[in-house]
């Protein structure tokens, strides 16, 4: 009988259960309502939380919201709809005289159930990060940098087949496979910028293969363009992250993978098979069918060579008209047919040749018409022979060394403009330059030239160059072969390479760059002739051995940049004639005593490593005319500084001295770039000797007397900065440097009028600007001073970039008829924190349409309390894309006016991207008045 009983307790527990509920939802609606209320205010709380935490990742790191974050509070979202329906029915039925049970049953159980949801939200409202980095701006156009391509006819149809193939969702993988130089790189860079013109894609992301596969480095490419940090070592974690990423994302990715040489795995990279045609496409090129076929590619496409039509108009458009003349055109056409239609090969034959005598091309014939066996993978004899007289008929030694120096680098590398002369430099290269800036000058040059004849290409900046696969090829072959240089850059190297001593010791450039190598040989290396020996970004690579440089007495260049070495060994005060050291990035690097004997030093870099034993002698600093100190040694450099009398270009974070001493002693200098002077005597204010000399003496300078006062704006190291703290009284030697300052930041300036001829600051200063930021001046109330205002143009004519911060007593910006005529090179306003900003662009005229800012692309507003709108309704901003008004702004409309009759001009046209955040007095964007008013014009 017990047991009957239990059974019977369970039994009727289990049916009372929902019974209970169900009879709960009837008697209990209300207190489950209000139970709904108090848990939806939490999580309102938590999505408040959140929203900031988007809204500050969007406006300070320009980050984007995870889809997980905007998934998430959108379902908040739609909750708080369904609470205020709920709610609302609740209302009706406490305001009725009648009985609903029906009514309340449905509401109490609406109600329990979303509080269900609700606990499942604000569980779930604990993100690790809300954000991710945004991708880099316009990706795609940086594929095409500065190109100057060509897309042939006979291509056409490869381009609409591959762009049919990238719109078929059955379609994940497509191979374009051709001949090296036939322009597969060219195609599928085109192909790229019509899929994202067409919005097949969100992101197009390209890297560079090359021979030997490194899955890091095409991790981190990938990743970069996506604007993912990986930190990681794990190549398998990091293939997880990445794949999280792309199934983060709401847009399709397309990864092109260029010049792959062997079958690559693409679920080790980041893309696993159940990605593939969902969120992520891959297009492949290759010299090879079969790695199309083994990469299983859906679609494969052969780029053929040129016809003979096609051939001949890329070649006489790099040639020049002069081979059209009678005497010139049939030899013409016969040099252009010994390219075989592939289009490397006409490029830089044809940019070779241009302007030079018959008789030059005659010879160029006959080198052509030899026969030759080419031991290049994949290079045909074509292309070699071109690349090869292309080199020849270089003019000089230096342009010929610039141009092989280019090779030590890895495949489709950036290489630096700068890093090019150092080693130019150190290695002796340069004849009759005497200061660091003539070298660039110079090698600049040297690389215009480069690039006019096709060997060369523009790199991601006008800082830097890249090389062609197959000219690079071409390049460690020449040079390797009769210039004694030895490259293996890029290649995955783990181990130091084996070869033989005799083929080592004549060699003079050994570049190992961006490998893996971990140890070095722990024997002395006999390197007697070796000039120039490159370490660079093997990123194991922790220890030297203390007798590794003995025999390379002849070594001029070193560079152990990026990697984790703690100290320099012994042996490196064998290296007398070395004048390049670059030890950038070395993050773990402690210990450089043992360079107190490179008496013939000229550039040091240690930027980015943490140095904090420092040589005892002054040897090592005698010759030195570049050092990069940021972040390093500058406690020592600030007490030291008399002995670096040589210094032409100096690179520092923080100088804590006098820096009227640094002036004096410092003779030579031409560059000045320091992060932060921090000196007790306010040199800003007192005169230093010949105050006149020194400073038309800097050509390029970035000096801050004010502490822990970032950019604003991102700037570039080509510049001409200053940032001043306070600006009354100036020294004369500060206004002479203002002269010639491009950026310039104001903090607390102590003045009413910013341009005004009151100023300590000339007027004409500022004609020269094109950065301006001026922040936490509570003095100031107008930018320009009445006398200035009433002029028809005002000094601002090249300014380009405007920061206004913290400026509680400004009332307005500029007036709209100087906007108009005196700012048309602004492409980005910025107006924060100033409470009392009454108007912007104020009108003192005629009602007609008035185009402010033609080139202004993005405006942002934030802070300020008193602004009523943005626009007249006459006025418009024409190209502006990005507009952002944040935080408490009191702009009721963007744009309004009080006026009855009014030209009404479109505000906008151009706008692509709104974003109003926090910003309650808003009522309408624009006012209801001008939406009813007819516009009788537009803009």
């Amino acid at each position: 009988m017990d047991f009957l009983s239990s059974i019977t307790v369970v039994i009727l527990d289990h049916a009372w259960t929902p019974v209970r509920r169900h009879c709960g939802y009837l008697i209990s609606y209300k207190s489950k309502i209000e139970k709904l209320k108090t848990k939806f205010d939490e999580l309102d709380d938590l999505r408040k939380e959140v929203q900031e935490k988007v809204d500050a990742a969007k406006l300070e790191r320009v980050e984007d919201a995870k889809s997980v974050v905007r998934t998430w509070l959108r379902t908040v979202d739609r909750m708080e709809k369904e609470v205020k329906k709920i709610n609302d029915e609740a209302s009706v039925i406490s305001n009725s005289c009648f009985l609903n049970i029906n009514l309340h049953y449905k509401l109490g159980r609406e109600a329990a159930n979303l509080a269900v949801t609700i606990d499942d939200l604000t569980k779930k409202s604990k993100f690790e990060s809300v954000s991710h980095k945004c991708p880099p701006p316009s990706t795609t156009d940086s594929l095409l940098f500065n190109e100057d391509y060509v897309i042939f006819s006979s291509w056409k149809s490869h381009v609409k087949k591959i762009l049919e193939a990238l719109k078929d969702e059955a379609v994940h993988s497509i191979g374009l496979w051709g001949m090296g130089g036939a322009g597969k790189t060219t195609l599928v860079k085109d192909i790229a910028k019509q899929a994202k013109e067409q919005n097949l894609f969100g992101e197009v992301v390209m890297v560079t293969i090359s021979q030997n596969i490194d899955l890091k480095r095409i991790q981190t490419v990938i990743a970069e363009s996506l604007g993912l940090d990986l930190k990681e070592d794990s190549v398998e974690v990091r293939a997880v992250k990445l794949a999280d990423r792309l199934t983060d994302t709401e847009n399709k990715v397309l990864v092109i993978l260029d010049d792959l040489w062997e079958k690559l795995d693409l679920s080790k990279v980041m893309i696993p098979r159940s990605l593939m045609g969902t969120t992520c496409k891959v297009v492949i090129t290759t010299r090879n069918k079969d790695v199309c076929e083994r990469m299983s590619c859906q679609e494969i496409v052969e780029l053929k060579k040129l016809s003979d039509e096609e051939s001949w108009s890329l070649f006489r458009s790099r040639a020049g008209d002069a081979v059209e003349s009678r005497t010139m055109r049939e030899l013409a056409r016969n040099v252009a047919r010994e390219c075989d239609g592939l289009p490397l090969a006409l490029v830089v034959l044809g940019a070779t040749l241009n302007g030079k005598r018959p008789e030059v091309w005659n010879t160029v014939l006959k080198q052509l018409k030899m026969s030759m066996e080419v031991d290049l993978l994949g290079v045909s004899k074509e292309v070699f022979q071109s690349i090869k007289l292309s080199f020849d008929f270089l003019e000089s030694e230096a342009t010929k060394c610039c141009f092989l120096h280019c090779c030590l680098y890895p495949e489709d590398w950036d290489i630096p403009n700068e890093e090019l002369m150092h080693m130019m430099v150190g290695g002796g290269l340069l004849i009759g330059v005497e200061t660091l800036n003539d070298a660039q000058g110079r090698v600049d040059l040297l690389l215009d030239q480069l690039k006019a004849c096709g060997l060369l290409l523009q790199g991601s900046s006008e800082s830097c160059v890249s090389m062609h696969d197959v000219v690079r090829d071409v390049a460690i072959h020449i040079s390797e072969k009769d210039h004694v240089f030895y490259v293996r850059a890029g290649q995955s190297w783990e181990k130091w390479p084996r070869t033989v001593e005799s083929e080592m010791r004549n060699c003079r450039r050994l570049s190992l760059m961006n490998n893996d190598i971990k140890d070095l040989p722990p024997n002395p290396m006999e390197y007697p002739k070796l000039e120039t020996l490159i370490l660079r970004d093997n990123a194991w690579l922790s220890s030297i051995p203390e007798m590794f440089f003995q025999h390379m007495g002849c070594l001029m260049v070193l560079d152990l940049s990026s990697t984790r070495i703690k100290s320099l060994p012994k042996s490196i005060s064998c290296l007398t004639n070395l004048r390049v050291l670059n030890l950038r990035n070395c993050h773990y690097l402690k210990d450089i005593s043992h360079i107190n004997g490179l008496k013939m030093l000229e550039m040091l870099i240690l930027k980015g490593s943490p140095v904090s034993i420092a040589p005892e002698g002054v040897g090592w600093t005698q010759n030195l005319r570049f050092i990069d100190l940021n972040y390093s040694m500058n406690d020592y450099f600030s007490k030291e500084f008399p002995r670096f009398h040589r210094l032409e270009q100096l690179f520092m974070d923080k100088f804590a001295g006098s820096f009227r001493e640094l002036i004096i002693s410092l003779r030579h200098l031409t560059h000045l770039f320091i992060e932060e002077v921090v000196d007790l005597d306010d040199p800003l204010s007192h005169e230093l000797v010949s105050p006149g000399s020194w400073p038309d003496r800097l050509l390029k300078f970035s000096i801050s007397f004010v502490e822990s006062q970032p950019w604003h704006f991102f700037l570039s190291k080509d510049r001409r900065g200053l940032k001043l703290m306070g600006t009354k009284p100036l020294a004369v030697w500060v206004k002479r440097l203002l002269e010639t300052t491009r950026q310039l930041v104001l903090v607390e300036f102590q003045e009413t009028e910013l341009i005004s001829i009151n100023s300590d600051i000339p007027p004409l200063v500022f004609s020269s600007l094109e950065y301006l930021e001026v922040v936490n001046s509570p003095k100031l109330t107008k930018l320009l001073g009445d006398e200035l205002s009433l002029h028809e143009e005002i000094p601002l004519s090249q300014l380009k970039l405007m920061f206004i911060g913290n400026c509680p007593r400004l009332t307005k910006l500029i007036p709209s008829r100087l906007c108009q005529r005196s700012m048309q090179k602004l492409l980005r306003l910025e107006v924060k924190d100033c409470p009392m900003m009454l108007e912007l662009f104020p009108c003192d005229g005629a009602h007609d349409i008035t185009e402010l800012l033609p080139r202004l692309w993005c405006l942002v507003l934030i802070g300020l309390q008193r602004l009523q709108n943005v626009l007249q309704p006459f006025q418009c901003l024409p190209n502006l894309m990005e507009f952002y008004i944040h935080n408490n702004c009191g702009v009721r409309y963007v744009v309004s006016s009080k006026m009855e009759t009014v030209t009404v001009a479109d505000p906008f046209p151009a706008l692509e991207n709104l974003e109003i955040i926090n910003c309650q007095e808003m009522s309408e964007i624009i006012s209801l008045p001008l939406l009813l008013c007819k516009p009788r014009a537009s803009s």
